[in-house]
């Protein structure tokens, strides 16, 4: 009974492509088996296809990334990793 709600709720709320989907801050999803994917490449076909700005642009990527090689850099030489704004690079 449960996967025939939840197979017919998705069926009905989904975002279907090529649609609007509804980007809210305050949407939260909680179901274990949401594919944030889906929306993620929706999000980017709607910003090709209509030349509108990304949610999440190429400043935003580089600073998910950096963070996460900064804390490579901190864990593999046991010491704390900075940022060297000026020459753009991790000390």
């Amino acid at each position: 009974m449960r996967q025939a709600y939840e197979t017919q709720w998705h069926r009905d709320n989904d975002p279907k492509l090529g649609q609007n989907a509804v980007f809210s801050e305050a949407t939260t999803y909680t179901a274990p088996d949401f594919d944030d994917t889906r929306v993620h490449l929706w999000n980017f076909f709607e910003a090709v296809r209509t030349r509108k700005p990304v949610v999440e642009d190429v400043v935003f990527g580089h600073h998910a990334a950096l963070a996460c090689h900064m804390a490579n850099e901190a864990y593999f030489r046991q010491a704390p990793a900075t940022w060297d704004a000026a020459s753009k690079t991790i000390k």
